[in-house]
């Protein structure tokens, strides 16, 4: 009976802690961790997060320091306090650049754990000026801005947040990449901006990553710019392996369904795009699917797919596809080619309508330790054995082992497949 008890409880407070909604006010503390890769700063609860908020506002930058989010969020629908502070710029006049950023440049794993009710509408203090008109050139979404340390992976924007702001250079997870990495990541919510909207990051730029993740939420401009994983990217920023569902409209010019205007050498690549892309044509650009506008043509891309019968437009920075040929196993091999990893996997439970999912989305995580699948592949705590050649991948798609009896080092969450056998997720203990 007292074990009994003991698991009641030890299960409501997890509920609890995975349920609680947020008041408005930040914690005065982390509970757990030290802040190591081994042992890294938990966030457990909502004010957790307004406590990061609150010390990267401060001036902490948590540069090497990680952190950990380990519940769903509910955000209350209260105005949150973003992450840090954009404050760059440069004076025409004498080309110098000041820079009081607030930057965040630790890592923070989301842990594929929702952030929801997440509300953002304030745009940061007037910072510049265009066409002569004081405006806020602030990065606003979850972090305002990130530099090359920084790494922000596995995180969910719920699809009951809202980023409506009136300000430039919006995104839901980052507002501007002025270098760092972005990955495993998925907005799900609206996004709406009046200059520099992006599904995911507002502005990418200096060596910025964006990959393996995805928009799935609406993304709108008032003015011009507009993209559905990014807005704009320049000197030698990159976005590989990702993909849009979301409506992308511009009122304007510069929208496209990944990217809204790609400057200097840029990459994007293995990206494909199925959300409705809108936007007036004009002298000064016409609305694509992949790259909105490709200045002076000098972004390099490759393996860049859409469905045009769904976006709407045309773009020759990538090629048209059918439904039906996206949804084969052929254009999973296409939209992985020379990736480091296995990126792309069958949508087999039919969560994204039958189109290509990234690895890391695939349901079910089983945690038995003995299984046969209808596949014939035979799962027995760390041991693996299968009829034909099996292939383990680890959450981020990196394959681990390939054969017919494999043999686990580690506990983990892995990828198992075998031939055109719906990938499994398992819990290797």
């Amino acid at each position: 009976m007292k074990k009994f008890y003991l698991l009641s409880f030890l299960l409501t407070i997890a509920l609890q802690a995975s349920a609680q909604v947020w008041d408005g006010i930040a914690a005065t503390t982390w509970t757990t961790g030290d802040g190591t890769v081994s042992n890294p700063y938990l966030i457990e609860t909502p004010s957790q997060l307004a406590y990061l908020s609150k010390r990267v506002g401060n001036g902490d930058t948590f540069e090497n320091q990680y952190f950990r989010l380990t519940n769903d969020l509910n955000m209350g629908d209260k105005e949150f306090p973003i992450i840090g502070k954009y404050d760059k710029s440069t004076d025409p006049k004498t080309n110098e650049t000041t820079d009081n950023s607030l930057y965040f440049k630790g890592v923070f794993d989301g842990n594929h754990k929702a952030i929801d009710h997440l509300l953002i509408t304030k745009a940061p203090a007037v910072t510049g000026s265009i066409a002569g008109q004081p405006v806020s050139l602030g990065g606003v979404a979850l972090f305002a801005c990130t530099a090359n340390s920084s790494i922000i992976r596995n995180v969910t924007i719920g699809e009951h947040s809202k980023i409506n702001v009136d300000g430039e250079i919006i995104g839901s997870i980052i507002g501007v990449m002025e270098g760092g990495l972005l990955e495993n990541s998925v907005n799900l919510c609206t996004v709406s901006a009046t200059t520099f909207g992006g599904g995911l990051v507002g502005y990418a730029t200096g060596t910025s990553t964006i990959q393996y993740s995805a928009n799935k939420g609406n993304v709108s401009a008032t003015g011009m710019i507009c993209g559905g994983i990014v807005s704009q990217m320049d000197k030698t920023a990159t976005v590989r392996g990702c993909y849009n569902v979301g409506t992308v409209t511009g009122k304007s010019y510069f929208v496209g369904g990944i990217v809204g205007i790609t400057y200097d050498g840029v990459t994007v690549k293995n990206c494909y795009e199925t959300g409705k892309v809108t936007a007036p044509k004009s002298f000064m650009s016409t609305p694509h699917a992949i790259i909105g506008e490709n200045d002076k043509n000098t972004a390099v891309w490759a393996d860049n797919y859409y469905v045009e019968a769904l976006s709407g437009v045309k773009d020759d920075a990538a090629t048209a596809l059918t439904e039906a040929e996206l949804q084969a196993d052929d254009a999973i091999v296409k939209l992985n080619h020379l990736l480091d990893i296995h990126a792309f996997v069958s949508d087999s439970r039919n969560i994204n309508r039958g189109f290509p999912i990234l690895a890391w989305e695939q349901p079910g995580v089983t945690g038995i330790t003995s299984a046969t699948t209808e596949g014939n592949i035979v799962v027995n705590g760390r041991s693996i054995i299968g009829r034909q050649t099996v292939t383990v991948r680890d959450i981020s798609g990196r394959v681990v082992a390939v054969g017919t009896d494999i043999s686990l080092q580690e506990a983990g969450i892995y990828l198992v497949s075998a031939g055109k056998q719906p990938t499994m997720k398992v819990v290797v203990r």
